[in-house]
Parts: C-alpha cells; sequence; structure tokens
C-alpha cells in the first residue's frame, strides 16, 4: 500500500470548507487538555485545534513521513508537536508515550489499519484516565465499493462492530451517532454504481454549498443514517 494512497482525495477536501467544519464541529465537545490528532494529514483539522485550544499541548502524527515534514514545516509553534506514528507498530506508541494525553481523536483513519483492535488497545494507554477518544469511519458495508479500494480501505463499518471493538478495548461508549446523510448517495452512485475509482471534483464542490442545508435535516432526523459513524468514549 503506497502511504499516498488517498493524496488526492485528501488535497480535494482541503477546499471543502462548509464540510470540514461541520465535521469537526461534530467532535469538537470530546476535545480537552492536551490533545493528539491521529493522522493529521494535511493539517485542516490541526489548524482548529491549535488555535481553539491555545493553552494546551498538541501532538499531530501521521504515517506519511512526507506528511510529516510537511507539517512540521506548516506548524512551528513550540506547544505542537509532530510524530511519525504507524498504527500497528508498538514502538511508535512507546517513542510518543502512555498516559499523556487528555483527548485523541481519528477522523478517516481506523478504517486503514489492518489490525484496529490492536491500535485501539495501544490508544486506550495513550489516554488519561476519564481521557476520551473520538472516532470517525466510514460505515455500511454495501458501500464498500473501489473508492474504498483505491484509497487502501480494508473495511467499512457497522455502528455496532466499531462500538464492539472499542468497548473491548476497555473504553466505556458515551455516545454514538451517524454523520453525512446526503453522502451516502454521491457514494454509492459514483463508487458502487459508475465505478468511479476517485471521488468527483466537481460533485464534491457543489455537496459542500449545500452542507448548511444538510445540517438541519441532519438534526430533524437525529443523526440515524449517514457515510460515516462518530463514537465518543472515554477511558474510565
Amino acid at each position: 500500500m503506497s502511504e499516498y494512497s488517498g493524496h488526492e482525495n485528501l488535497t480535494m477536501m482541503v477546499s471543502c470548507h462548509n464540510f470540514n467544519n461541520w465535521m469537526y464541529q461534530e467532535i469538537l465537545p470530546g476535545l480537552k487538555g492536551d490533545i493528539l490528532e491521529i493522522g493529521s494529514g494535511l493539517g485542516v483539522f490541526s489548524e482548529k485545534i491549535i488555535h481553539d485550544f491555545p493553552n494546551s499541548s498538541i501532538t499531530l502524527s501521521e504515517i506519511s513521513t512526507k506528511y510529516v515534514a510537511d507539517l512540521r514545516n506548516k506548524f512551528s509553534q513550540k506547544r505542537v508537536t509532530i510524530c511519525k506514528l504507524d498504527l500497528n507498530k508498538k514502538e511508535d506508541y512507546e517513542q510518543i508515550g502512555y498516559e499523556k494525553f487528555d483527548s485523541i481523536f481519528a477522523l478517516n483513519v481506523l478504517e486503514h489499519v489492518e489490525n484496529d483492535t490492536f491500535a485501539l488497545k495501544q490508544l486506550y494507554q495513550m489516554l488519561r484516565p476519564d481521557g476520551n477518544l473520538i472516532i470517525l469511519v466510514p460505515c455500511h458495508k454495501f458501500l464498500y465499493n473501489v473508492i474504498d479500494h483505491q484509497v487502501a480501505h480494508f473495511r467499512r463499518y457497522t455502528e455496532k462492530e466499531l462500538v464492539q471493538k472499542i468497548q473491548s478495548s476497555n473504553f466505556k461508549i458515551l455516545k454514538t451517532f451517524q454523520f453525512n446523510m446526503l453522502g451516502i448517495l454521491g457514494w454509492y452512485v459514483n463508487g458502487n454504481i459508475l465505478k468511479n475509482s476517485s471521488v468527483n471534483n466537481s460533485a464534491t464542490k457543489v455537496f459542500d454549498k449545500i452542507i448548511p442545508i444538510e445540517r438541519i435535516f441532519e438534526k430533524i432526523l437525529t443523526k440515524k443514517i449517514g457515510l460515516s459513524v462518530i463514537c465518543f468514549a472515554t477511558k474510565s
């Protein structure tokens, strides 16, 4: 698997300001204290947490050595640390440190990890007591298609499967909900029907413009169905 397998899609999503802000607002309530971001990528969410948590130590992490170098060039604040982290390599966790963080979040990362249960158990150890874990992953197995394969997804989750794996790592589940209902249609048509191996750039731009409307609909429908599932858990 190339560490840049999702680079094209990641670059495209940088300009989706409405979508990224929406996703960030959904996970923001679980963030506190010293924060570890898993899979910082191009730093879209890194910028937000650095701005919103001025008194916190922030650790950004990436499996890609190129992204690590780019993040170090982009963020030079003393309270920001950038580390290489392969979620299936114990030595990477040990180098960063255990019982070091008050909150850890990973957005669209766990599906790229072959041994996701091992990763969750290591993240549990990296949290301090009462620390929070926020995970966002793609859901609905019937949606697995050529796009997932192209960006090296090992799986799509069911909400039940994600909860069971997080609980088996000793976390206490606080809440779960699904996210991005309209994204299901676009993902299914583009990848399952048309067999396109990448996200459509033009469609993505249109989608980003209607995010404010989608947010209203999802509040009404109480977040029961979506392209992704979000889980908040804590180390009890």
